[in-house]
């Protein structure tokens, strides 16, 4: 990748998450202080502008230094004062005070207007003490500087909370209109699968009735546990494994016990955590489907589950064909559940979440990352 395209996605990195709390900072450091020093470089313009325009303000090169000297200071005390917060919160306040409504978005418009404030009589303090100089025309300097001040700051913050809550409006426009797509998607099971259970049933009860009375139990609690998932907002995750589980059964009995095995390996002390529907079973299919089934031995499917940093870790891990195999390509929809996911876990939780599938020397692995808060967990 070249250098600059490197930069320019490390710089977009950083500033989706900039306005946002995260206790876990992985984006560049020089991304992030750069961010700041553009706002500590606008503002001070800004002012000093109407200053200029409006109270006939004469710039001299020593005000302008000291004008943007402030703007730094401040700028990165406001960045300090976030980074504190984020080190002192917990996870969960973190994601209260970033899912908006009245206490995020006064505590996003208050912390800048105070700590402007506290900045701007520190820096002044500072600039007699160490250097004699003496700043005037301050905001502070009379009611009506101090006024003016504040209602500037105050639009500021205003326009800060509308963007913030239009942007959250999107984003729940955004997640019904995948979460009604899955449900369209899902609802509309497939058909071959659908047709291939009843016609392998049927073909079972004459010679092996017993065997057929079980593919049919299994095939019920398929539909039972996936049909009843599609009308949940959130579902908890032993929900999500029953179904999981029935479809194993399932193709177990078709494919037969010798050529595929499973095994679910979650604590039992997650199967409350709560989770959007249908996460996991499309990580498991494509695993049977791609991986095992059209190969000849078939393989084993492993699910594991664990908690890490906070964030729910689940693992689809088969030892069946692989990414780079010609028959995974060749498959009719290939790709299309692993976008949907992306899709619904980016609606609802930004880049906190995250769906990876890497290869592993056998088969590979499907790996889910999914943040913990009190809107998802009991």
């Amino acid at each position: 990748m070249p250098p600059l395209t490197s930069l320019l996605q490390d710089f977009g990195y950083a500033r989706s998450r900039y306005f946002k709390l995260h206790k876990h900072r992985d984006e560049k450091l020089w991304a992030r202080l750069l961010i700041s020093s553009a706002f500590a470089l606008f503002f001070p313009s800004f002012f000093m502008s109407l200053g200029v325009v409006f109270g006939r303000a004469q710039l001299s090169l020593a005000s302008v230094l000291v004008s943007f000297l402030l703007g730094f200071f401040i700028a990165f005390s406001i960045h300090g004062a976030y980074r504190t917060v984020e080190l002192l919160a917990s996870e969960k306040r973190l994601a209260r005070l970033n899912a908006g409504g009245w206490g995020g978005s006064l505590f996003f418009a208050g912390v800048p207007m105070v700590i402007m404030a506290l900045s701007f009589s520190v820096f002044t303090w500072l600039l007699r003490v160490v250097a004699d100089i003496e700043v005037r025309g301050s905001p502070f300097d009379s009611v009506r500087a101090a006024s003016q001040f504040l209602f500037i700051s105050l639009m500021f913050a205003l326009a800060s909370i509308y963007v913030a809550w239009q942007s959250n409006k999107r984003k729940a426009l955004q997640l019904q209109a995948t979460e009604a797509q899955l449900l369209r998607l899902q609802a509309q099971i497939e058909p071959h699968f659908l047709f291939n259970s009843l016609a392998a049933v049927q073909s079972l009860i004459d010679p092996a009735p017993e065997r057929a009375k079980q593919m049919l139990e299994c095939f019920t609690d398929y539909l039972r546990a996936s049909l009843a998932t599609l009308r949940l907002e959130t579902c908890q995750l032993e929900q999500e494994l029953q179904a999981v589980q029935s479809y194993l059964m399932l193709m177990q009995i078709r494919m037969g016990e010798e050529r595929l095995q499973f095994s679910i390996e979650v604590p039992a002390a997650l199967a409350k955590l709560k989770l959007p529907p249908l996460l996991l079973q499309p990580l498991v299919e494509n695993a049977v489907m791609h991986g095992l089934e059209a190969k000849a031995e078939g393989g084993h499917v492993r699910i594991e589950g664990a908690l890490v940093d906070g964030c729910l870790r689940l693992r689809v891990v088969d030892d069946g064909l692989g990414l780079a195999a010609s028959q995974r390509r060749a498959r009719p929809g290939h790709g299309l559940a692993l976008k949907n996911i992306r899709e619904r876990l980016a609606a609802r939780h930004g880049e906190e979440a995250s769906l990876s599938v890497t290869p592993s020397e056998q088969g590979c692995v499907a790996e889910l990352i999914l943040p913990l808060d009190d809107k998802k967990t009991p």
